[in-house]
């Protein structure tokens, strides 16, 4: 895998892992109703010539030959699909069905933009959560300042601009202060812009730091370095349990390191971490850190997740 493949791997797996630990459970479904620029798939049963699709217009309608202009706008499907089949019986010697499906949710949709893997514009038949719609974007890429983003709206002529911790949310903090994102939001997430912006493969530092992520290196970096472009530890951050994860001949490895040991004897020996590595700053007391499992996703060249939760959550 390339470098740039690893930085985006990495960062998508991280937001799909934690889209999957904090997602709620499932709502009772409503039917969708249409709006404009969602695209629709039309089929008429038995009538293959008059199957296409269609774009609802800015004014709520469809065109269809031969009916011409059919409003769909605020119907569901089902009823879009009668409204047509109705209409054709004028043009057909027998009735129809008309099938309509929806193919893109453009009505319901949210922009990402900044330093994700994929920016643009995504649709949904349900607006998912803040996490969900960066994972959809491919994920937050290397040197992304998650703390910082940002949801901009638009409120009539107005636009109100709501920060948001990310960083926060992947350190296990509550997610019930994320915004609820509305169609027409978009989503900012701070930082160098362009998918593998850093030029190389990068050191990842996650756990109890301030700015969980990954971080660009050409070559070799001292743990204490990669801790201090994370912003540093939290207050639940314990420097008496650091966990190295690297990749070796077969596998990996979880090397246990006791940072509070080493600037207890007053001294920062190098510790020299290379490309693909990740450092996990463990929390303090015997709780085991939920979150752990979210955070690391990782793609399954460098590390096995489950195995290496598995072990990090029965530390003695």
């Amino acid at each position: 895998m390339t470098a740039t493949r690893w930085g985006l791997a990495v960062s998508a797996l991280m937001f799909a892992l934690v889209a999957m630990l904090f997602a709620a459970p499932p709502a009772a479904a409503e039917e969708y109703v249409l709006g404009p620029e969602d695209v629709l798939s039309v089929s008429v049963w038995m009538h293959a010539e008059l199957e296409r699709s269609v774009t609802i217009n800015s004014d709520g309608n469809i065109t269809l030959p031969p009916i011409g202009e059919v409003k769909a706008a605020g119907l569901t499907t089902k009823q879009l699909g009668d409204r047509v089949a109705e209409q054709l019986t004028r043009y057909l010697r027998s009735t129809t069905n008309v099938t309509i499906t929806v193919t893109q949710f453009m009505s319901r949709s949210v922009y990402v933009t900044g330093a994700v893997a994929k920016p643009g514009r995504y649709g949904f038949e349900q607006i998912p959560s803040l996490v969900d719609v960066i994972a959809q974007a491919g994920g937050a890429t290397m040197g992304a300042d998650l703390s910082g983003a940002q949801v901009v709206r638009k409120e009539g002529d107005a636009r109100r601009t709501m920060a948001v911790d990310l960083a926060a949310v992947l350190r296990g903090a509550d997610t019930s202060a994320l915004p609820e994102l509305r169609p027409g939001d978009t989503v900012v997430i701070p930082g160098p812009g362009a998918p593998g912006a850093g030029g190389g493969e990068g050191i990842a530092v996650l756990g109890e730091v301030v700015k969980p992520g990954l971080f660009a290196t050409a070559g070799k970096m001292d743990v204490w370095a990669a801790i201090a472009s994370a912003g540093g530890t939290t207050a639940r951050g314990n420097l008496a349990d650091v966990r190295l994860l690297t990749r070796s001949d077969g596998g990996q490895t979880v090397t246990a390191l006791n940072l509070r040991e080493v600037l207890d004897r007053g001294s920062r020996t190098p510790m020299a971490l290379s490309p693909g590595d990740v450092v996990v700053v463990m929390p303090k007391g015997p709780t085991v850190w939920g979150g752990l499992t979210a955070v690391l996703g990782l793609s399954r060249d460098l590390l096995n997740i489950v195995v290496v939760a598995d072990y990090l959550q029965n530390r003695k």
